[in-house]
């Protein structure tokens, strides 16, 4: 059994085995405090009757900012909260081969306690993946015949809280190498009690309408798809599916990305990834990075950081440098769809360099914080036995 998962402020969606019936479950924990039973989605609101029940709804900002929830006499950290989710969600499941958590952000604090929750259910990291919305959306692309993508690929998500737009554009270099790039629109907060009334569809319109001249370019388009509970019914927006409409084939999936979660699993079960096609998402570096260093007096670049690896599983990475009077570390950065090359320098602390005509070990370390922001660190190593470490570390911020 294969599933993919798409959570968003207040739902989990699930995909089983590619089935069009997608289960959609508030994303929500309850805990009846009688009898110790622990509820999710509407099960938890459901057994929401009395005093000796406590229902969590807010699950996804718990999540998000990391803090605590009291439950009767014991407060619970957002981490056990949502293992407990997912532990339940899951074990309603046999025999599941691999899953796929599909998320709106990269927000690494949120993602690494899906990560927690599911490595504890699951034991083993082989069966599982946690990723972004944009990541799901390239595999649901490379689903369809390549008619579909020969121009720009856009998306509308209009879920409970906003409306985001994702635009996947092909570009091919001098070498040629594809990239594929998904652009993102930041989210406008959109809530869907806009809609009740006549006036509040206006209005929602009207946002949509000049939301989507915003987003969408004047380049041309093979196909748009309207995703999210918010396009459950399109017969409101009269001005806005007008504009769509004139540009390309629209199709509406409210449950769009739990399915193309799924799609995600099966492309890595089956390793269906193009080595000529490089895909740089939100969940992957957009930027190749290399230390130039000097090896046996001659120069060389050494790359730390390839790009459309993702990101955040760039964490604690080390490189150890020999120098030998350097003064300064030299980094090459990159922007491969750009084919912009930017260069930043690293000063060596004098505690490290201080021992003159002597060999000094350096170890770098680097991992991402963001998408755009890699943090690295110094650490002089000294030499082995022949000398000490001057125990001194120095830490630098690099934008992308």
């Amino acid at each position: 059994m294969v599933l993919g998962i798409s959570l968003d402020e207040n739902y989990a969606c699930v995909c089983v085995d590619g089935d069009n019936n997608v289960l959609s479950l508030p994303f929500a924990v309850g805990r009846n405090l009688n009898t110790n039973t622990w509820f999710i989605g509407d099960e938890a609101k459901n057994e929401n009757i009395d005093n000796g029940d406590i229902v969590i709804d807010k699950l996804f900002y718990i999540i998000r900012n990391d803090v605590p929830a009291r439950i009767g006499e014991i407060s619970y950290e957002a981490k056990e909260l949502i293992k407990i989710f997912f532990s339940s969600l899951l074990s309603k499941y046999d025999n599941i081969e691999y899953v796929t958590v599909v998320v709106r952000n990269g927000d690494v604090r949120y993602l690494e306690k899906i990560k927690y929750a599911l490595i504890s259910y699951f034991k083993d990291s082989d069966k599982f993946k946690v990723s972004t919305y944009s990541e799901a959306f390239v595999s649901f692309i490379k689903s369809k015949d390549a008619e579909y993508y020969n121009d720009a690929v856009s998306l509308f998500d209009f879920t409970e809280k906003a409306l985001t737009y994702y635009e996947l554009v092909r570009y091919i270099d001098d070498n040629n190498i594809e990239y594929w790039k998904v652009d993102t629109e930041e989210h406008l907060a959109l809530p869907l009690d806009l809609l009740s009334g006549d006036a509040g569809k206006k209005v929602c319109d009207n946002l949509l309408y000049d939301f989507a001249k915003r987003s969408i370019s004047e380049e041309k388009h093979g196909n748009i798809v309207l995703s999210g509970l918010g396009f459950s019914d399109t017969s409101s927006y009269r001005d806005f599916m007008t504009y769509v409409c004139s540009f390309a084939k629209v199709e509406t999936d409210v449950c769009f990305f739990a399915k193309s979660a799924y799609l995600l699993s099966m492309d890595i079960l089956n390793n269906n990834f193009d080595e000529n096609v490089m895909i740089i998402t939100d969940a992957r570096t957009m930027a190749s990075v290399k230390l130039l260093a000097t090896v046996n007096q001659v120069n060389t670049k050494v790359e730390l950081i390839k790009p459309g690896v993702e990101w955040f599983d760039i964490k604690d990475n080390t490189f150890d440098i020999i120098v030998d009077g350097d003064t300064e570390l030299r980094f090459e950065i990159l922007k491969v769809i750009e084919r912009v090359v930017n260069e930043e320098k690293f000063s060596i602390p004098e505690a490290m360099v201080r021992r003159q005509d002597k060999t000094n070990l350096l170890q770098i370390c680097f991992m991402f914080t963001e998408q755009r922001i890699m943090q690295l660190s110094l650490i002089d190593k000294g030499f082995g036995e022949f000398y000490e470490s001057s125990i001194e570390k120095r830490d630098k911020e690099i934008r992308i």
